[in-house]
């Protein structure tokens, strides 16, 4: 593999880079970290299973939110001006490594992260839709074996159809993991595997339950950040009140997003993860009414 990296780098002009680093051996993306002339860089491969359409999608979004929005690491184009290149069953680019430090799980973090979502979904001349699907009718055919399964559907039933709402770009995975902030303080966005244009209650939902539940794996227990949970919500509006009716459709999205991955974690994380969902649902009005009190 390392001689494959080499023969890859060349399209860059990169013949004396040195290979750092992998990231995620476990996985099947090729993804290191490069040093050429003392600048670091990542260099992504993705095998060819994934069409090209997806590989595009990546690399696009890269050149929008970083090369013209400067709020993602930047594409680096190769000495033929492309994005990205095809070789021996993968596709390569070339991104900018950003430095310094991962965002962590605090209030001052969460409302950074926050006004840079707000940015975010203030974009929304971007031609390219997210990889995220957004039908809820796939999830009804889930889960027929669970006790659960009658409430689970009533819960369907009122998620609304989010192709009506706010279409902007989104990121499809908010969270510290997925944010960086540079020496500079500012704060940047990295894996974009699926960002695009979607529906952003999506995009803002996704940390209500699946990050802002801290549940415990040893005990099962569980408890609710509404530190970070309002922290977000601030850096988003700031100064702005927030209508009830769009913290109904943060919420729907909330539920919609931990849904789409109750059967990520395989048949045994089910039952754990509908406990999260039903936990969360039920400190939503608490959170609300933090909300109106502040």
């Amino acid at each position: 593999m390392e001689l494959l990296i080499k023969n890859v780098l060349k399209h860059w002009g990169l013949e004396n880079a040195t290979i750092d680093s992998r990231f995620h051996e476990d996985s099947s993306r090729q993804i290191y970290l490069i040093i050429a002339n003392d600048k670091p860089m990542l260099l992504k491969g993705i095998p060819d299973a994934k069409s090209e359409e997806v590989i595009k999608g990546n690399v696009f979004a890269h050149e929008y939110l970083g090369n013209k929005k400067h709020i993602a690491p930047e594409l680096i184009y190769t000495q033929d001006g492309e994005r990205y290149v095809h070789k021996e069953g993968y596709f390569f680019y070339l991104m900018e490594f950003i430095q310094w430090r991962g965002l962590e799980e605090t209030p001052e973090d969460e409302y950074a992260l926050g006004k840079l979502v707000k940015t975010l979904h203030s974009y929304d001349n971007y031609k390219y839709p997210s990889g995220l699907n957004e039908d809820k009718n796939r999830f009804y055919e889930w889960f027929k074996e669970k006790p659960f399964k009658k409430e689970f559907d009533n819960i369907l039933d009122e998620i609304p159809k989010f192709s009506n709402y706010n279409q902007c770009f989104i990121h499809t995975d908010i969270g510290p993991h997925n944010a960086m902030m540079k020496t500079t303080g500012e704060v940047v966005l990295i894996d974009l595997d699926d960002a695009g244009i979607g529906c952003r209650y999506l995009d803002m939902g996704w940390p209500f339950i699946m990050q802002f539940v801290d549940y415990n794996h040893t005990t099962e227990e569980m408890k609710y950040r509404f530190d970070l949970a309002e922290a977000f919500l601030k850096g988003y509006y700031g100064d702005e009140d927030i209508l009830r009716e769009e913290y109904d459709l943060i919420w729907q999205g909330a539920i919609y997003m931990h849904i789409s991955y109750m059967k990520t974690w395989g048949p045994y994380a089910v039952d754990s993860l509908w406990d999260i969902l039903k936990f969360g649902m039920d400190h939503k009005e608490i959170l609300w009414n933090h909300i109106i009190q502040a």
